[in-house]
């Protein structure tokens, strides 16, 4: 799970000084990737990076496939 947080989020980039704000980025990281192996946006498998950029290229409609499962 680190490496996914990482290489997707660039979490050891992070310089969030207050300690709450860092584990609330923490929190909704997680949360993110969680939604991110959940979504579907190729039928080929697609690394978390490569979902990011689609995702990323028509955030609404991921956005409502996601929040309408």
């Amino acid at each position: 799970m680190h490496w996914h947080l990482d290489v997707t989020f660039r979490e050891d980039a992070n310089k969030a000084i207050d300690k709450k704000a860092a584990q609330n980025l923490n929190i909704i990281r997680k949360w993110c990737l969680s939604i991110l192996k959940m979504a579907e946006v190729s039928r080929h498998k697609l690394s978390m990076k490569k979902k990011r950029y689609v995702i990323g290229l028509r955030p609404i409609k991921h956005l409502e496939e996601v929040l309408f499962l």
